[in-house]
């Protein structure tokens, strides 16, 4: 029924621009001009420059991306002020997020930090971690994002943005080899297919790696990578005033579920070792198909559908979530999400009024079928907990949007928004108690629940354009995240028993300024954020179990800087910085009943996050070719990993060294580079496991010093 509501919407877009005149043309693509100093975002559904869009966005085009060695989406850690990239996830495509002192540590939940992949919404955590290939830009957009898109978040989004086909041929082919036997390759092909009318393109990216852990339990190394992916694009143009995109991904991850290192060991304790006795597999298939219907109604005014049909079959997927060989806790799990969602916008520009408005819709299924295993005390000789969880969430998300700027005089400009959400959640269980063997004993519990929620969230800035290279902003804003079902729930009390929405109040400032002739660009954000209900999963001693909840009440407050400065055509450095003070004001019962954590430290929020880098191109003689030369760092400060701040839980701050080399022939097609990443052999802990009910505590460790070699062909 709702795929055949999309498919309706679309058909009938598409005839109304069959037989309705264009008048004017597709906005320019998005694109990096070093000469202007200018870099061109669409953040706001509408190209505009990154200096003058009153938003604080971090963007970063093909040729950034290479500068500072990011190829996928955990390559931004360290790299945004503020933002928190777990460097070590439980599966290589699950990216776990926190953004200003608010995220989402269990990878099954929705996300604060929505990810949209050329505009289609990433329903979960899950499937969340991309690889690079085709890319045109990545863009984080920091502070609620409810106005312009067309899903609710209340930190942030991430926006990455491929390459459409056209006209022109591109062809991309590369090829890498480095340590622990890790092959990458990439590969696009883009062009027409019937001139002025058509296009495709198809793009391919593999990467097999061999573990950097070793389990002697086990006998083999784990941690090891092993992930396929491709996207098809199909561009039709031929009618006047249309732009149809059709889009196609699939990827298929083998890579190994996460191997803990226990801090209690036999023997000298090791960070590349890990004794659990699961075997750490993982089989995720995902598809995702998407419609992108663009028209020009008329120079001032287009319509824009997204409709698309995703989703992921993840089974089995099996995590040992202790380390050790004992049978502490474990989790056999079967995960499988579909969605469809479908969004139209209104875009339009009428003199001193421009706006974005837009109607959005989402319906998932996430169906979880976990048995786990865990043991009720600290000892080895305690009882062990088997239960198998079965359940489904569907979630049925509706929402009106829109934000219109007025721009009032040549300096001021006021913009105000709306969004209005209504969401529905019911959760369907039927859980079971289990033998060893993973056979059905008896009934645990069974039952289902639902629940909605409305909510209204505003947003009011003004915007000063001081001068063509200065903007000043204030914003006010609110963001909602929906509530729902805890689908770990063993309890009938406690699986019926809904979590309160999320909401945040966002106050921000911000200066963006372009100086010395576009050599520098500097971007400056102040911003407090007053949080409620913030949602959280946190493990009970009285429930032997993680429990999802509310925090009651936290805030946090920053201060973020981005500089770019380019010497010369061959000569530029970066740096920039965040300030963080992230706070529970009240969190009862974070540890059990009377343990709370009101005062503490909101967890993954490090205080600092520094990053700095510098890119030089070296001229060899006069052969025309020269190198590229290439370095980045990135640090910050310790934090802690769970909200009772005991020493236990406490990451310490470290750093973070890249680099490359590229030469780049005198045929620019051609370029040969090595990469090498953590030169410093950064070695702390990244992450860090404490529950002392059980007798678990173990750690994550960044991957060690590794080099790549690569050879790239590009047309």
């Amino acid at each position: 029924m709702h795929i055949n509501h999309l498919l309706f919407c679309n058909v009938a877009l598409f005839a109304i621009a069959a037989v309705t005149p264009a008048l004017a043309e597709e906005a320019p693509a998005a694109e990096d001009n070093a000469a202007s100093g200018e870099i061109i975002v669409t953040a706001e559904r509408r190209a505009t420059d990154l200096q003058k869009t009153a938003i604080a966005i971090s963007a970063f085009t093909p040729d950034r991306l290479e500068e500072r060695n990011i190829s996928n989406v955990r390559d931004l850690a360290g790299q945004v002020p503020n933002l928190f990239v777990s460097r070590a996830s439980i599966s290589h495509t699950t990216q776990t997020f926190s953004l200003r002192g608010v995220g989402e540590s269990d990878p099954i939940q929705e996300p604060v930090l929505a990810v949209y992949v050329d505009d289609v919404y990433v329903p979960r955590q899950i499937g969340s971690m991309s690889e690079f290939v085709d890319l045109e830009r990545v863009e984080l957009l920091r502070g609620p994002q409810g106005t312009l898109y067309g899903r609710n978040s209340s930190a942030g989004a991430l926006r990455i943005i491929t390459r459409d086909p056209d006209d022109t041929t591109h062809v991309t082919a590369e090829l890498g080899y480095g340590s622990f036997n890790d092959v990458q390759a990439r590969a696009l092909v883009s062009g027409p297919i019937v001139s002025d009318a058509l296009s495709g393109s198809i793009s391919y990216i593999h990467r097999s790696r061999d573990g950097v852990t070793y389990d002697p339990t086990l006998g083999h190394d784990v941690n090891r990578i092993d992930l396929d992916g491709w996207r098809g694009k199909l561009r039709f143009t031929g009618i006047e005033g249309l732009d149809a995109l059709l889009t196609v991904n699939v990827t298929r991850d083998r890579s190994d579920s996460r191997s803990y290192v226990p801090v209690n060991q036999p023997g000298p304790f090791s960070r590349r070792r890990s004794y659990s006795e699961v075997e750490p597999l993982q089989h995720l298939n995902a598809q995702s198909g998407s419609l992108r219907l663009v028209y020009t109604l008329s120079p001032a005014l287009s319509i824009k559908s997204i409709t698309a049909v995703g989703g992921f079959n993840l089974n089995p997927v099996y995590y040992d979530n202790d380390g050790e060989a004992a049978l502490i806790q474990k989790n056999l799990i079967h995960y499988n999400d579909k969605f469809v969602s479908q969004e139209v916008q209104l875009n339009g520009e009428f003199g001193d009024v421009s706006f974005t408005s837009g109607l959005f819709y989402l319906h998932e299924r996430f169906f979880v079928e976990r048995d786990g295993f865990s043991r009720t005390g600290a000892v080895a000789t305690a009882p062990v907990s088997r239960l198998r969880a079965h359940n489904i969430t569907y979630t049925d998300a509706y929402a009106v949007f829109g934000e219109g700027t007025w721009k009032a005089t040549d300096i001021f400009s006021l913009t105000a928004g709306v969004r209005g959400t209504i969401e529905k959640k019911r959760f369907v269980f039927d859980n079971k108690v289990i033998d060893n063997n993973r056979n059905v004993v008896s009934q645990s519990i069974a039952g289902e629940a639902d629940k909605t929620w409305h909510a209204i969230t505003p947003k009011l800035s003004l915007q000063a354009q001081w001068t063509p290279n200065l903007l000043q902003y204030l914003t006010w804003s609110r963001g909602f995240k929906s509530g729902g079902f805890d689908n770990r729930a063993t309890r009938l009390d406690l699986a019926t028993l809904p979590y309160d929405p999320e909401k945040v109040t966002t106050y921000e400032g911000g200066l963006k300024a372009t100086l010395f002739g576009s050599a520098l660009r500097s971007n400056l954000a102040v911003f407090y954020n007053d949080y409620k209900d913030l949602q959280v999963s946190f493990y009970d001693p009285a429930y032997v179990g993680s429990r999802r909840g509310n925090a009651g009440k936290a805030h946090s407050w920053g201060v973020e800087l981005e500089n770019e400065l380019r010497l010369s055509d061959r000569f530029s450095v970066q740096a920039s910085g965040g300030y963080l003070k992230a706070i529970y004001d009240d969190y009862k019962g974070a540890g059990g009943a009377g343990v709370n954590a009101d005062g503490n430290p909101l967890i993954n929020a490090p205080k600092y996050s520094l990053s700095g880098g510098a890119t030089y191109d070296l001229p060899l003689g006069d052969s025309g070719s020269r190198l590229r030369l290439s370095a980045n760092a990135q640090y910050q400060s310790g934090f802690y990993a769970n909200a009772l701040a005991r020493p236990q839980d406490h990451v310490p701050g470290q750093t973070f060294v890249n680099g490359s080399v590229n030469w780049v022939l005198p045929d620019e097609r051609f370029q040969v580079g090595v990469q090498a990443r953590n030169i410093l052999g950064a070695d702390k802990p990244v992450g860090s496991t404490y529950t002392p009910s059980t007798g678990v505590y173990y750690k994550n460790f960044p991957d060690p010093a590794t080099i790549l070699f690569n050879v790239r062909f590009t047309y």
